[in-house]
């Protein structure tokens, strides 16, 4: 039977990934006025994966020192996680989120459940364009390997 995790490794250590594993990915998203804590994806491109907590840790940790304000809160401004310009949430921006996930696939469907999910960062117009994320910002930039 196929499932959500099969054939993809880990980003640090390079082991394979099981049931439960944690994606990195940058988005260009918008934080919804009208429903508090619903956020409107636009584009989601998946950096890299990871096999456990402590994978995931490392990597949180890495990215994270190379921002000058990480781990945004929900304010609907907030500042750009490199050059602090402040950023609206309530227009298209790009955000990167750390998400863990657990195999939900069925034999007539791949598909994975979100456990936990955390932003890690968000950039003005500046540091990160919105409209094509895979182009936002070089991935070298997040301080690991993806």
């Amino acid at each position: 039977m196929a499932n959500s995790y099969e054939g993809r490794y880990c980003g640090v250590c390079d082991r394979e990934l099981g049931r439960s594993y944690f994606a990195l990915s940058k988005r260009s998203q918008t934080v919804t006025c009208s429903e508090p804590g619903v956020v409107l994806v636009s584009d989601d491109n998946g950096l890299t994966d990871f096999c456990g907590q402590e994978c995931a840790d490392y990597a949180e940790a890495a990215i994270s020192s190379t921002l000058t304000s990480a781990y945004p809160t929900a304010a609907k401004t907030v500042p750009c996680s490199l050059c602090l310009r402040p950023v609206d949430r309530t227009a298209p921006h790009v955000s990167v989120a750390m998400t863990q996930f657990e195999d939900a696939s069925e034999p007539w469907l791949v598909s994975a459940r979100v456990v936990a999910e955390r932003e890690l960062a968000v950039y003005c117009h500046t540091c990160a364009e919105h409209r094509r994320t895979s182009e936002a910002f070089d991935e070298s930039e997040l301080g690991v390997a993806v």
